[in-house]
């Protein structure tokens, strides 16, 4: 056997080594008998306990600890010499009253015919210290974690095997995952498993690609419930971030942080619904529909297929709102949509582009044939009566078509060429559909120019104002005048008022330019006359404004009239059944102390029963019946029954447009109590 060669250490003794290699071991040495006495040490101990070896060697091993370490002591030293080998942590008491926590290792050795304990302990006290502050430091982390909105984790794939491993995870992996810590800890496939089928493919694919250039992951998945059917109701969203490592072994380790992000998630849906949904009837709205209608556009481009797109809108809607208010119009908008969603078919996409305009999107072969067919069951199933609550309503719809690639090969441009093919329906009657040329377009381009040109007149206060006397028939005298809008363009020169009064109604600015009108024409009356009545015309949209009535007196008494100087003009589409909104502004007009008349009457459908209930002080009998009074003997039959009405009624009548002697004889010889038209004086504009 080869054993050390002691021979080279020349005259060195073995004791003196031994004492030698004692003193210079980290730690203290000790050989104890059954006793528990000590018969072998270094002078680590001495110094360590304060004693020298006469008073070690009389004590037992046991005075070196305290109380509360004699019992674990006792134990260990007989577990040592029954088994062979023992190993304990205990505390030693120093010279200066402190105890130092100690790590002891023995074992049983045979020395002669005595047996004995051989050992070392090795001061612990700094890797205790350590193991304290880490112990905090891990105690404070948990804290941390189960106060962020998620869970920290370690996920490791082996490198030989590919498998998934959690070695650790906080407290809120059940709340993320559904499963607890030690589930997952030794085999994280059922996680993987729980992974929605349609995202599955995606997250491993960003897991390899991290995996293989160590880049961080950062993934959005929807989690299945553990157990039952996986559906919308039920799903969980996931959110992961974290970043990898290589180890030594090969096997990667992903140190991240996950959490759920579900109610995240649905918002974002409910959002994107509402950015992309028509909020009223739940068909896709403008911005969705120019989506789909581009990618419509190249699926046919691609297929080498035709399009059709069929521009939709509801023929006299507006009527629907002055007479039965906005609620019952939104009710009938959502029927509307029913029935067209039955109409088109699931073929087709259907949307709302706004207000009562609707948008259809036909793909495939014979698109001409296919949209001329879909516009006339359009057209059929929409005459079919619908029920509005107690009411059956008959609707008529419009349609425009454009086709792809014919009409336009982007989506701007089809839409654009369907409105226009859509106005030219509209002018043929109502119920009608047209297919777009390209005559049309100008047409279109003259409407858009005249709706931006207005508008920016009217923002520039260019709108002027002519005021037309009206006179007693009986002295001759103005006693009131009409205020008339005008508009003379830079470019264009005079626009007639039948197109600009009708497009500002029609585009929602009518409130603006009749302000502008009022205005004006109460402070040329106002320098003009002190008791001279004017009389202003309102279109029936203005009704509906709640504030009507109180800005008219403010505007008045702002310009120093007498609301009592005020007459109100009011045409017969005012006066539709059940037009409660309109009919409650006439009579707080009426309260103000302000008249109303009926304007252009005889060319509408009034309801008489309205005309005996409502505070109207005035009808003005339409120009056409006026005009032909002397060669027509039904338009003077008509003017004398509607002076004879009123009349009995106790209203006044004015009649419209007269513009000969003969003319003006016959209206005072009926009856009427004043007129206005040419022969009476043209319309003045106000400088």
């Amino acid at each position: 056997m080869i054993g050390p060669r002691l021979d080279l250490l020349g005259d060195i003794s073995l004791q003196d080594l031994t004492a030698l290699l004692l003193d210079v071991s980290p730690g203290i040495f000790y050989l104890l008998d059954r006793a528990g006495r000590l018969r072998l040490w270094n002078r680590r101990l001495e110094k360590l306990v304060g004693l020298d070896s006469e008073q070690i060697a009389s004590r037992s091993a046991l005075d070196f600890f305290g109380p509360d370490d004699f019992g674990p002591i006792e134990r260990a030293i007989e577990w040592g010499f029954e088994s062979g080998s023992v190993s304990v942590e205990a505390a030693i008491r120093t010279i200066s009253g402190e105890e130092v926590p100690y790590h002891f290792q023995a074992r049983r050795v045979q020395m002669g015919q005595h047996t004995y304990l051989a050992g070392a302990g090795l001061d612990i006290s700094r890797v205790m210290e350590i193991e304290e502050k880490q112990e905090v430091q891990r105690a404070r982390l948990e804290r941390l974690a189960r106060h962020v909105p998620g869970m920290i984790f370690q996920l490791r794939r082996d490198a030989d095997s590919g498998g998934f491993s959690m070695p650790y995870a906080s407290a809120k992996i059940y709340e993320v995952f559904g499963v607890p810590q030690n589930e997952v800890a030794d085999d994280a496939s059922s996680l993987f498993a729980r992974i929605h089928p349609d995202d599955i493919e995606r997250v491993m694919r960003a897991v390899d690609a991290s995996a293989g250039g160590l880049a961080p992951f950062y993934q959005q998945f929807r989690m299945c419930p553990s157990n039952g059917q996986c559906t919308e109701e039920n799903l969980e969203w996931v959110e992961v971030d974290s970043g990898p490592e290589r180890r030594p072994d090969g096997s990667v380790v992903w140190h991240g942080f996950a959490r759920l992000v579900t109610r995240r998630k649905r918002l974002e849906q409910r959002l994107t619904r509402l950015a992309y949904s028509d909020d009223l009837t739940g068909l896709p709205n403008r911005a969705q529909l120019n989506s789909v209608l581009e990618d419509e556009l190249s699926l046919a481009a691609a297929g080498r297929e035709g399009l059709a797109l069929l521009y939709l809108d509801l023929d006299s809607f507006n009527d629907i709102n002055d007479a039965w208010g906005h609620p019952a119009g939104d009710r009938l908008l959502r029927r509307v949509a029913t029935r067209l969603k039955e109409t088109v078919g699931s073929d087709c996409i259907l949307g709302r582009v706004g207000g009562d305009e609707f948008l259809v999107i036909a793909r495939g072969h014979a698109a001409l044939e296919r949209s001329e067919d879909l516009a006339v069951r359009i057209a059929e199933a929409m005459s079919a009566p619908m029920r509005l609550e107690d009411r059956q309503v008959r609707m008529t719809i419009s349609v425009g078509i454009s086709l792809f690639p014919d009409d336009g090969d982007n989506a701007e441009d089809l839409v654009r060429h369907a409105d226009a093919a859509l106005f030219k329906a509209k002018a043929g009657g109502p119920g009608n559909w047209a297919r777009y040329t390209p005559e049309l377009t100008e047409k279109a381009r003259a409407r858009r120019y005249l709706e931006t040109e207005l508008r920016t007149a009217i923002e520039r206060e260019q709108i002027q104002v002519a005021l037309q006397p009206v006179v007693s028939l009986k002295t001759g005298d103005v006693v009131a005048v009409e205020a008339l809008a005008r508009w003379h363009h830079s470019e264009d020169g005079w626009i007639s008022p039948d197109r600009f009064i009708a497009m500002a109604e029609s585009r929602g600015v009518i409130g603006q330019l009749g302000e502008q009108v009022y205005r004006r024409a109460m402070a040329a009356v106002c320098r003009e006359s002190d008791d001279l009545r004017l009389a202003i015309n309102i279109a029936p949209s203005q009704l509906y404004d709640e504030f009507f009535c109180d800005r008219l007196v403010d505007l008045a008494g702002e310009m120093g009239m007498a609301p009592s100087r005020l007459e109100v003009e009011l045409t017969e589409r005012v006066f539709m059944e059940d037009a409660i909104e309109p009919l409650d502004q006439i009579s707080r007009l009426r309260m103000a102390g302000i008249s109303v008349a009926i304007d252009d009457f005889g060319t509408g459908f009034s309801s008489l029963d309205y005309m005996r209930r409502l505070p109207v002080q005035r009808l003005k009998i339409d120009q056409t019946f006026v005009r032909y009074i002397e060669d027509d003997p039904t338009s003077g039959a008509i003017v004398r029954a509607v002076s004879n009405l009123a009349r009995d009624l106790g209203m006044e009548v004015t009649a419209e447009g007269v513009e000969t002697e003969a003319e003006a004889e016959f209206v005072r010889e009926v009856g009427c109590d004043c007129a206005q038209g040419w022969f009476f004086g043209r319309p003045k504009l106000v400088r």
